[in-house]
């Protein structure tokens, strides 16, 4: 194998080295990060029975429920399909906790199913209003709100119904990123102040013959926040926006910040349940190194056994003592390595056994080309007479 062909070998391997790093970078972009997550329900001073409920990676509340005593906190890197909701139940006595645990429990069996297909929010809100709906009899009502955000490979997928909200905090600055279904926007545009807080138009336990759910469902980049919070209105009566602004944008765990706004909440009275659920959204810098590592050394363990390879191919000079000029008679040694052919032009000197001998006074050159013909060594050598 000739220098030429074995270079053009290393450059298509290095071209297909440089390729998978690429790719495997692109790919890991989509899964480059890491979810700090905490979640706690109270009841709250004033209610005797909690009707909000959660879905926190796989944990729930019982249908029967005070909240909790401890912060539930996770971490995952492994992103596809993490679902994390807040349901906040309505309906009086014990059928506000019911409707909350229905939607809950569906989610959960829901997701168990359907582990090996899409994830539709639309087709789970049928299944989850259907059982509600299912257990009202006559006039008793009984519904839920639901807000919740899924994790997928490449995006994140928010849906919420009713007036349990969605947030996003990117640097300092807080959105809502969930839509509020109630009245409040109908009375503001005819400027009505009725003085209660205005009602829902959509919640889970709605018979299909009186409406039709419009859930909002969205998806969002991975970068366009820094910091999610979902939560029931137990927290939304008690705090403004603003004040959940500078909460969130404090530089503590998720569990403190989860704890810090459940506590505030309950010192403005802690009228209605609260369920507060903080995710905080960080790029894994690691990761992507841990991945392209292994490539990096089957490109060094290659180029190294090319240069091993090329160490019987590769034109080398060893040893030339020219010192100017010879004298007829005279030689020195002239020695090289590598699959190449020495060329003299006349016999005013020859080559042979790792030396150069002069024969005849004039000038001769040497030179040494590869089988396709490309110079490697060129000298012009003077010879005198004695």
């Amino acid at each position: 194998m000739s220098k030429k062909d074995i270079k053009k070998q290393q450059k298509t391997l290095y071209k297909k080295v440089i390729c998978d790093i690429t790719n495997t970078e692109e790919k890991e972009k989509k899964m480059s990060y890491i979810i700090n997550g905490a979640c706690k329900s109270v009841i709250g001073k004033v209610r005797k029975n909690n009707e909000d409920n959660y879905y926190f990676n796989f944990k729930t509340l019982k249908e029967e429920n005070e909240g909790n005593s401890k912060t539930l906190t996770m971490q995952f890197e492994n992103i596809d399909n993490i679902i994390c909701a807040v349901f906040d139940g309505m309906g009086g006595e014990v059928r506000g906790e019911r409707a909350s645990y229905l939607a809950t429990s569906t989610l959960k069996e829901y997701i168990q199913k359907n582990v090996n297909r899409e994830f539709r929010w639309r087709e789970y809100i049928e299944e989850a209003n259907r059982k509600i709906c299912e257990e009202m009899s006559g006039n008793a009502r009984m519904g839920t709100t639901i807000a919740a955000t899924q994790f997928l490979k490449d995006k994140i997928s928010v849906c919420n119904i009713g007036d349990s909200r969605i947030y996003g905090l990117k640097g300092k600055t807080l959105e809502q990123i969930s839509e509020d279904h109630t009245e409040a926007k109908m009375q503001e545009r005819l400027q009505i102040n009725t003085g209660h807080k205005a009602r829902l138009t959509q919640h889970l336990g709605i018979r299909k013959d009186e409406m039709i759910l419009k859930p909002y469902i969205n998806k969002i980049e991975y970068d366009e926040y820094e910091k999610i919070l979902i939560c029931s209105d137990g927290l939304t009566d008690m705090l403004e926006d603003r004040e959940i602004e500078v909460i969130l944008s404090q530089k503590r765990e998720v569990k403190e910040i989860v704890e810090e706004l459940i506590r505030i909440a309950l010192e403005r009275g802690g009228t209605d349940n609260i369920t507060v659920i903080v995710l905080e959204i960080q790029k894994n810098k690691g990761k992507n190194y841990k991945k392209i590592i292994p490539i990096i050394v089957v490109l060094i363990v290659a180029i190294i056994i090319f240069s091993m390879m090329m160490k019987g191919n590769e034109f080398k000079i060893i040893k030339d003592e020219y010192p100017g000029s010879v004298i007829v008679g005279q030689s020195y040694e002239f020695e090289y390595e590598g699959k190449a052919e020495i060329e003299i032009n006349n016999d005013n000197i020859e080559y042979n056994d790792g030396k150069i001998i002069a024969k005849k006074e004039g000038t001769s050159t040497i030179t040494i080309k590869d089988k396709d013909g490309q110079i490697l060594y060129n000298k012009t050598i003077k010879v005198f007479p004695k």
